[in-house]
């Protein structure tokens, strides 16, 4: 019976000729239709499929990000039972990492070849212009647009009279078209997730806000590509088969013109940029809003409502100084910490600008002035040897049952105006009396992470300008926990470090006047602690009141390189371990790194390298 069934070939008979008995495809056209189902199966699948190579491909770089974390800690946690072991004082010769050879050489040569130097061996930490903190960053960066470029124009799958589209170009434009929109598409979570100013990624990897936000803006700018590409090859597509209409292709290219590849994209720009779904847009609308709905901006709102706020301009230094004084004691400031700043009360209220905490102190509801209860430590101690500074929450408790009123935290910021917000608030600050005014500040943080300096028994901290702001909390910690008692049995919170040393380069001396008088005054003249300032633009006598206080300045700027290599052979004689803070403008911040990468060449393994870059 089946010999008798009339046999039809592609083609063979139109859509509209009616089929009035059953019919048997021929083998030819049987063998075309399972081709093209199974091609357009396989092209969907490996679509998706090379969408979730991202994530793998990201997943993975945060895997090792937290593996040498947790390497990391593993090798200062066995130091510091060696060192508490000896009771303080006597500090094993031997470095951890030598007691594990193998190991210790490959987080040796991972720090001094990836983590530590620039992206170029010229100091220049700009590559095919884009800029990378270091060489670990870019070379990550680099292996996703390599990988994503790869997947797609990989694995296309055509052949000669599919059903949709015999032609092999058509097929070819076809599927890149599709495959890079769901590329494009996919990126969106990975925009999210490394856009955040907090998330759980920091803490589980250490790396900073600027790191994340280097990965954000890359994978905005592939998804970007991907979905200008993808509507360029639909817009061939149509003018191929004759369309009508070009609606979709120029709704999806309708924001290309408006985003490009500006440096401060927003995360809004980037989910139209790269969506080359339109019926998707008022999702994304709704999810952007909701992203940027940060829990710290809807946890201190209640507590800043009360908050009072005070900024002096000092016209010598030129830079304002904040001082927002919270309405709660519950807020425990950390170095490495910074907020967002609004000022609601202007035209533009809803900017918000991004500022380190230069230092803090607790005040009485007298506005006297209150020393935080040192935890552990039952001795009364000195107000012109320790500094005010943060306690934690049991310590406000104890303040309060003690019949005295709680003290309240007092944010300290140092801005220097330049344009827009900075140069309005400097402006009110010349209309009022004694340029001082009283503003009304609203905080969203805190943000950032607290690097254990204190791990490291010396800590060079070489900072210019308001970058000091990045140094000054970390020295009141440091002060906050010399004082607390030394317990054998845990060692919390106390500090292993026995010298630091500031090196701080401003234009004005009244900067480095102003700072040393007030929040660096309880550190000059302790034994473990030097600073050494150099004023770059100054003419006639220092002030009486700086060089009162032990501090050496100089004229011009530090040698940072030998200032560095200097330290570094001496921490190596010492069998010591040491801590480089480096906060300032770009030229010294790429020349530390730049000494301290040479110095780790030579040999000196026991070094880490700490950025504090305003990149935010």
């Amino acid at each position: 019976m089946l010999q008798n069934m009339r046999k039809v070939n592609y083609q063979e008979v139109s859509r509209a000729e009616p089929v009035d008995a059953p019919i048997l495809l021929s083998l030819s056209y049987f063998s075309r239709m399972f081709n093209t189902i199974d091609v357009w199966q396989f092209e969907s699948w490996s679509h998706h499929a090379f969408g979730y190579i991202g994530y793998a491909y990201w997943g993975g770089i945060l895997l090792i990000g937290m593996v040498f974390r947790i390497c990391d800690w593993a090798f200062h946690r066995r130091r510091e039972q060696a060192v508490w072991a000896e009771e303080l004082n006597a500090y094993a010769s031997t470095h951890p990492l030598e007691q594990l050879p193998w190991i210790g050489t490959v987080y040796s040569w991972v720090q001094t070849y990836l983590i530590t130097p620039a992206p170029l061996a010229t100091q220049d930490r700009n590559l095919l212009g884009c800029v990378y903190s270091t060489r670990a960053e870019a070379l990550v960066v680099f292996g996703f647009w390599v990988i994503t470029m790869i997947l797609s124009v990989l694995g296309y799958r055509t052949f000669p009279g599919i059903i949709y589209w015999p032609n092999i170009t058509d097929q070819i434009l076809r599927y890149s078209a599709d495959r890079t929109g769901i590329m494009s598409f996919a990126n969106i979570p990975l925009i999210w997730l490394f856009g955040g100013r907090n998330n759980i990624l920091m803490w589980a990897t250490g790396w900073s806000f600027a790191t994340f936000n280097i990965f954000h803006r890359h994978v905005a700018r592939m998804a970007t590509v991907q979905g200008v590409v993808h509507s360029l090859l639909y817009g061939v597509i149509y003018i191929r088969s004759d369309e009508d209409t070009l609606e979709g292709t120029i709704e999806d290219l309708r924001m290309v013109g408006a985003i490009g590849f500006r440096s401060d994209d927003t995360i809004v720009d980037h989910l139209f940029g790269s969506s080359a779904y339109g019926n998707v847009r008022g999702f994304l609308d709704y999810a952007y809003l909701s992203f940027r709905s940060d829990p710290h901006w809807v946890f201190l709102s209640s507590f800043v409502q009360n908050s009072q706020s005070r900024a002096v301009y000092d016209a010598g230094a030129d830079v304002v100084r904040l001082e927002v004084t919270l309405g709660t004691p519950l807020l425990q400031p950390s170095p490495g910490e910074y907020y967002f700043l609004y000022q609601p009360f202007r035209f533009a209220g809803w900017e918000s600008h991004p500022f380190t905490i230069g230092a803090w102190s607790y005040e009485m509801e007298s506005d006297a002035l209150s020393l935080p209860i040192m935890r552990d430590s039952h001795k009364s101690l000195d107000i012109t040897q320790v500094p005010l500074l943060s306690s934690r929450s049991s310590d406000t408790a104890r303040v309060s049952s003690e019949g005295a009123c709680p003290a309240k935290v007092k944010l300290i910021f140092w801005i220097r105006p330049y344009d827009g917000w900075t140069q309005q608030l400097r402006r009110q600050c010349l209309a009022c009396p004694n340029r001082e005014a009283e503003a009304t500040i609203l905080l969203e943080g805190p943000y950032g992470r607290t690097f254990p300096l204190w791990r490291y028994l010396s800590v060079l901290m070489v900072v210019g300008g308001t970058g000091v702001a990045s140094a000054v909390p970390y020295i009141q910690d440091h002060l906050r926990r010399s004082a607390i008692e030394w317990d054998a049995s845990t060692a919390e919170g106390k500090t292993r470090t026995r010298n630091i040393e500031l090196v701080w380069s401003a234009r004005q001396t009244a900067l480095l006047s102003e700072v040393a008088r007030r929040e660096l005054k309880p550190a000059l003249g302790r034994a473990d602690f030097q600073a050494t300032f150099f004023a770059t633009r100054t003419s006639g006598e220092f002030p009486n009141n700086v060089v009162d206080f032990g501090c050496e300045i100089r004229t011009g700027r530090p040698n940072i390189k030998s200032l560095i290599m200097n330290r570094a052979n001496d921490t190596s004689a010492a069998g010591s371990t040491l801590a480089i803070l480096v906060c300032g403008p770009l030229g010294m911040a790429d020349e530390a790194r730049a000494a301290t990468h040479l110095a780790m060449r030579q040999g000196h393994r026991s070094i880490k390298y700490v950025e504090e870059s305003f990149t935010w």
